[in-house]
């Protein structure tokens, strides 16, 4: 039996490549990087700001799947012609998006509820892409009913693999995950199918992988924010030490302070970090962490932050969690 295969998911605005690259290099254990949407254009052109993301020299080491956010089949040929030309030999399509700004135009989750066009659309780039497509859906656009006819179409096209959030775009990200659902793309696919939602510690991995034992293909997204030793832990590895969360903390706020060079976005985007690493640690690293969030003095963020990262203390078997209901599969 072969080892199942471990993906961090895209986290628009957080999993860049200086995130990418400092996971990699610090914990590692994730098979491929499924890279935050870019969106296209006619002439396939990728921004100066998506370069920094995308470019494979920004990506060393890390195999990474970049994603397109798109519903004109023209702008998707064009800029995978681009990935490709870069060396990149799979795209993916993100159909899940729940954003409003984003499913409002008939992108990302939104393109879900404009079937035929879905289905003109993805007839259009299988025949004219010469690489591989992978899609990364959600289950419908306001019912899960919805997810019969949306796989009638899929299952009509040579996807490379289906990642399937199983949850309608209304959902955002609250309930539990309808994995009646996922049963269906699992049980009718004639191509791989991957799982993605809510695995955030390696306990819960090992109930759901379990249970769907015939499933190679797992996606991480909040666990692995908030415990990016997760991977390695899933696979009888040791859990994050205070060292590797310093080491992590600190690589990223260098690199981001040479890239954005000041201090506010850097202090925004560190404060995200700790957000969710806040999960894996100590109550009383909790509180010093809410104390943190609410430094505006950007020189007191970091010294706080500073002494955070020497002190911490990682609570094994703890993973992120939020206001919804915490569900074991």
């Amino acid at each position: 039996m072969s080892e199942n295969q471990l993906y961090f998911a895209p986290m628009e605005g957080i999993t860049g490549s200086i995130y990418r690259r400092a996971h990699h290099r610090i914990f590692g254990g994730v098979d491929r990087y499924y890279a935050p949407f870019i969106f296209t254009n006619p002439k396939g052109k990728i921004s100066k700001k998506d370069l920094l993301e995308i470019a494979p020299e920004y990506n060393e080491g890390c195999r990474v799947v970049p994603q397109l956010l798109s519903n004109c089949a023209e702008d998707f040929i064009a800029t995978a012609h681009t990935l490709k030309g870069m060396g990149y030999d799979e795209v993916n399509l993100n159909l899940g998006c729940p954003s409003s700004t984003v499913a409002s135009k008939g992108r990302g989750s939104g393109f879900l509820g404009e079937k035929e066009a879905l289905k003109a659309f993805l007839a259009d780039i299988f025949d004219k892409t010469d690489m591989k497509i992978s899609l990364k859906t959600r289950i419908g656009l306001n019912r899960a009913d919805e997810f019969d006819d949306i796989l009638d179409i899929y299952q009509a096209f040579p996807v490379e693999m289906l990642i399937v959030h199983p949850r309608i775009r209304m959902d955002y990200y609250s309930g539990k995950p309808d994995m009646e659902a996922f049963e269906k793309a699992s049980a009718r696919m004639p191509f791989p199918v991957c799982y993605n939602g809510d695995i955030f510690t390696a306990a819960a991995y090992g109930r759901v992988s379990e249970k769907y034992s015939d499933i190679r293909h797992w996606m991480i997204g909040r666990g692995l924010l908030s415990n990016p030793a997760l991977c390695r832990e899933i696979r009888g590895g040791d859990c994050a030490s205070r060292e590797e969360l310093a080491d992590y903390y600190h690589t990223m706020r260098d690199e981001y302070e040479v890239r954005l060079q000041g201090n506010k976005k850097v202090v925004f985007l560190m404060k995200e970090f700790w957000h969710y690493i806040s999960w894996i640690l100590s109550e009383e690293d909790r509180q010093e962490i809410d104390v943190l969030m609410h430094l505006r003095d950007g020189a007191e963020f970091f010294r706080k932050a500073k002494e955070i990262a020497a002190n911490c203390t990682v609570v094994k078997g703890q993973g992120f969690h939020s206001e919804m209901e915490v569900h074991k599969f």
